[in-house]
């Protein structure tokens, strides 16, 4: 079955990916969930009855598949100055030859989709676009 993830439920404390401490401060990626179907009896004869019968129904419930992935806040900030210092260095060669540094480009980016950076994610995105730019000409 397909796996989805629910918006309904919070999200419960994991361990952080980094340090491994208890936390639920960043949702990296939310619990996958799969629905299934199960048999639940409805109703039942009496103990003492001559001819027993039960009554079943089919449900659709849901189980959750895997955990989902959390950091802690300090963890949080810590990658986030990474990546900042990363790009105060790095972001004008990459923009210069966005080519040649492709795949530090798609890391970075990726990086910062999972870690819900936007003003770092909007910056990597138009590095994106400049070399979809490129390969189109």
């Amino acid at each position: 079955m397909a796996l989805f993830e629910r918006d309904d439920v919070a999200t419960v404390y994991g361990n952080c990916v980094t340090c491994g401490r208890d936390t639920r401060s960043h949702v990296l990626e939310k619990a996958k969930y799969e629905e299934y179907t199960a048999e639940v009896v409805t109703a039942r004869s009496d103990d003492y009855a001559n001819n027993s019968w039960e009554e079943t129904e089919e449900v659709t419930k849901v189980r959750k598949v895997t955990e989902a992935v959390v950091a802690c806040h300090s963890c949080w900030l810590k990658r986030h100055e990474e990546v900042k210092e990363m790009m105060l260095k790095d972001y004008q060669k990459w923009e210069a030859s966005p080519q040649t540094y492709f795949s530090k480009i798609h890391v970075v980016t990726e990086i910062c989709h999972a870690y819900d950076f936007p003003v770092e994610l909007k910056a990597m995105r138009y590095l994106i676009s400049i070399m979809k730019e490129s390969v189109n000409q």
